[in-house]
């Protein structure tokens, strides 16, 4: 017997293990909220809190308002969603890695400028959004690459005190960087596709799963010393033909580096994969039942796991959606309602349809436009067409609108 990935969270796994590891996360947040106010640190504890309980999704965001049922209020009134405190911000379009499903290595050429985002670039945006409490500094690029890139972390600490979380490979970065970095962000998306140096190398060509090993141990050593909870320690996995059997010794190598209290709210996310046509032959739609044996005696015995993203039929109705409330910042200005669209390899289209672009109008003037407004009403509206953007999206099924309804194409 197989199962789709989806089912493996809820009917493998069980509701009481994913309750108690959200749990788990919320009493560590709160612990770390309250440190941060004994230490006069108040700006940096509200914003942390803010990121918990009212950003939508993404990185460190725990969604505890959504939860009790803020999403069903935005979801009826969506005019009411406020321009939003948060958001991503791809940083570089430029890899100096060829991780073998990336679309950054699958584009075609000129479909998308190579270059680094600069610091007045970067200052400029952020400056748009009203004290800007949580950000994902992410992107189809390698960022550590972006000689500004230490300058913008620098700014939302020092600026606006903001809840950072990254994803990166860690594969490039020294130890001496490794230092200050703990020390200005909340959080770490470690991506790691592969339990073995043989496996890791094949799928993610010019990183050192020996470098990456040494830089994760590392940390954990740094903020021992220093007696630091944060930043936490997750890790993405993504799931593909290559790697899907090490699956069992990917969890007992992270649990091999250290403890939950060690790495802190450490949640290893492992992720289908999102494909496009030049991929889609390392796709997995299903687990096997051997697999998922070994899963289980994993479970309760160190880090949290979960699986994530996958098969669109059991993905929820587009109008459950309110990730349009978190804006996705692409290169050149570009807005985008969120970060499901990207990782499709269809760059034109994203920058065709973007709402705006913020070095050419304002955000406020981009979020309240007529076309903007009419987005949020139509994605909420169980009998209104799929709004062009969300043709395709891997986290909710637009399929059963689009052959009732159709599609926006103007929207």
């Amino acid at each position: 017997m197989e199962y789709d990935i989806n089912t493996v969270n809820r009917m493998i796994m069980g509701n009481k293990y994913l309750i108690q590891n959200k749990f788990w996360k919320l009493l560590r947040t709160h612990r770390d909220i309250l440190g941060y106010v004994a230490k006069g640190k108040l700006k940096e504890a509200f914003n942390l809190l803010y990121a918990i309980y009212y950003v939508p999704g993404g990185e460190g965001t725990l969604q505890m308002l959504y939860r009790f049922g803020l999403d069903k209020f935005y979801l009826r009134f969506p005019d009411m969603a406020p321009i939003p405190r948060y958001f991503e911000i791809e940083t570089t379009t430029i890899c100096n890695k060829r991780c073998v499903f990336c679309e950054n290595i699958h584009w075609e050429k000129g479909s998308q400028v190579r270059r680094h985002l600069t610091f007045d670039e970067f200052k400029y945006t952020v400056d748009q959004f009203p004290n800007v409490r949580w950000v994902n500094m992410t992107g189809e690029g390698s960022a550590f690459l972006n000689k500004d890139y230490w300058k913008m972390l620098r700014y939302l600490v020092e600026k606006y005190k903001t809840a950072i979380y990254l994803v990166d490979h860690l594969s490039d970065l020294s130890h001496e960087e490794l230092d200050e970095l703990i020390l200005l962000v909340k959080g770490l998306y470690i991506s790691m596709d592969g339990a073995t140096k043989a496996t890791y190398e094949k799928l993610k060509q010019g990183c050192s799963f020996d470098k990456v090993i040494g830089n994760v141990e590392h940390i954990i050593q740094r903020k021992s010393a220093l007696k630091l909870h944060k930043p936490e320690l997750h890790f993405r996995y993504v799931i593909v033909k290559d790697n899907v059997n090490e699956i069992p010794l990917f969890i007992d190598l992270i649990n091999s580096l250290g403890s939950r209290n060690d790495f802190a709210l450490t949640t290893i996310n492992f992720t289908g994969l999102l494909y496009f046509d030049s991929i889609k032959q390392y796709y997995v739609s299903t687990l096997s039942e051997d697999l998922i044996a070994e899963v289980k005696k994993r479970m309760n015995k160190g880090v949290y796991f979960r699986f994530e993203h996958t098969i669109e039929r059991f993905n929820p109705p587009l109008e459950k959606c309110y990730y349009w409330m978190e804006p996705y910042i692409m290169m050149e200005g570009y807005v985008l309602p969120c970060c499901q669209v990207l990782m499709s390899n269809q760059r034109p289209h994203l920058r065709e349809y973007s709402f705006g672009n913020v070095f050419k109008k304002d955000f406020k003037e981009i979020w309240n436009s007529e076309r903007y407004r009419k987005f949020r009403k139509m994605i909420v509206d169980p009998k209104g067409k799929v709004p062009v953007f969300c043709v395709g999206c891997r986290q909710f099924n637009t399929k059963v609108r689009e052959k009732k309804y159709g599609v926006d194409i103007n929207v």
